[in-house]
């Protein structure tokens, strides 16, 4: 998408409520991912109202980043509290530059498919109000720039920073980046209580009885450390050679991503927020499904598998449609693909949502000399690659 109608879609979208005032609200800055029992009882609430969001502000999710942060920036969470009630939270990874302060949201862009602020229903603009007001008071001397990456497109922020312009006379200058569509399946559909729609086209069907032909075929839901981890090893060899270079990290090619599924599986299980699906036939594992759940939501964050073994045959969509299937028995309602999935429109007949990526800039002059300087070195690009396509033969 083009940064104009980013920017048009933005001033387009809806409020989710009215702003409250964020006098009583106090906040927290924590490097510490221990709660106590009453703000886990409010955290768990919290996940299963937004699980496509909250499984990645989960304690499981987050203890990868704070084990490992990423290379020179410091991780922290920002709670949000109405006298000692937890209202909302936000993982940050900030780090200090030459020119200004970088404050992501942590995960943001590779690792959490979903990263935004996360806070009670009817208290989301508040938090978003106090997060972008201690922003601004924070880190005024040098400037700062927030980036945000994979954030929904309902997100409290977005309006949070038009307020803060607006009403409080906060110089901010967003600059949008791209929007991603998101597409998932309402499993209570009615078009989907078909089996043929539940698993695929027709075409996917008679795939998978050629596959049940080869051996005996065999989905297994996951519930066991050993298990999970053996199953993760195959799918970081499924993934291996399908992804270019370019794309390593987000293919578990990079042995710190690698550390980062292997510190945060375990966990997840614990949490009850894994659903990992592995596909044998005849006892050899021929696919992997990486996914995540909370509450009536599943999410697919990665699907690997056995190429060679499966020749031409569409076999990771053959291990969606069982995970599809899966889900469904259990009685899950929504089953997200997450970042999305090729050909996902094909099969199944999907909705979409957006999330948006854009950073913010204030008005300090490191702030600004630094979104100039990413504008110059972003024209320079398109200028280099408008050069590169220049047809030889004219």
């Amino acid at each position: 998408m083009s940064p104009g109608f980013t920017s048009a879609w933005l001033s387009a979208a809806p409020a989710r409520e009215p702003a409250r005032q964020t006098t009583a609200l106090t906040l927290e800055w924590t490097s510490s991912l221990d709660f106590s029992p009453e703000d886990a009882a409010v955290v768990e609430v919290l996940i299963n109202e937004r699980p496509e969001l909250g499984v990645f502000l989960s304690k499981a999710w987050l203890s990868g980043f704070f084990a490992d942060p990423p290379d020179g920036f410091d991780v922290s969470l920002l709670k949000f509290r109405e006298a000692d009630a937890l209202l909302g939270l936000i993982a940050l990874a900030i780090q200090s530059t030459f020119s200004h302060t970088r404050v992501v949201l942590l995960g943001g862009g590779a690792g959490s498919d979903r990263t935004d602020l996360l806070a009670c229903r009817g208290s989301e603009a508040a938090c978003a109000d106090a997060f972008i007001c201690w922003l601004a008071s924070s880190f005024s001397r040098r400037g700062f720039v927030l980036e945000l990456r994979n954030v929904p497109g309902e997100s409290p922020l977005w309006r949070a920073v038009q307020r803060a312009c607006v009403e409080r006379g906060v110089r901010l200058i967003t600059q949008p980046e791209e929007v991603h569509a998101l597409p998932y399946l309402d499993l209570r559909e009615p078009a989907l209580s078909h089996p043929a729609s539940a698993h695929g086209s027709h075409a996917l069907q008679k795939h998978r009885h050629t596959l049940e032909q080869r051996g005996l075929l065999k989905v297994e839901l996951l519930d066991d450390e050993a298990d999970v981890l053996l199953a993760f090893e195959s799918l970081v060899r499924f993934l291996h050679p399908r992804w270019p270079a370019h794309e390593q990290e987000f293919a578990l090619r990079h042995p710190r991503v690698q550390r980062f599924h292997r510190c945060v599986l375990p966990r997840l299980l614990a949490e009850h927020r894994l659903r990992m699906l592995r596909l044998t036939c005849d006892m050899r594992t021929i696919g992997v499904f990486y996914g995540l759940g909370a509450a009536e939501w599943w999410g697919c964050y990665l699907a690997g598998h056995d190429r060679e073994w499966a020749g031409g045959m569409p076999l990771r969509e053959i291990l969606i449609a069982s995970a599809i299937e899966v889900a469904a028995q259990q009685g899950v309602r929504k089953f997200d693909f997450l970042k999305g999935l090729a050909g996902v429109r094909d099969l199944w007949p999907v909705r979409d949502r957006v999330s948006v990526d854009a950073q913010i800039f204030s008005a300090a002059l490191g702030a600004q000399f630094t979104r100039t300087w990413r504008a110059t070195r972003q024209a320079a690009w398109a200028l280099v690659d408008s050069v590169r396509n220049i047809p030889t033969h004219l």
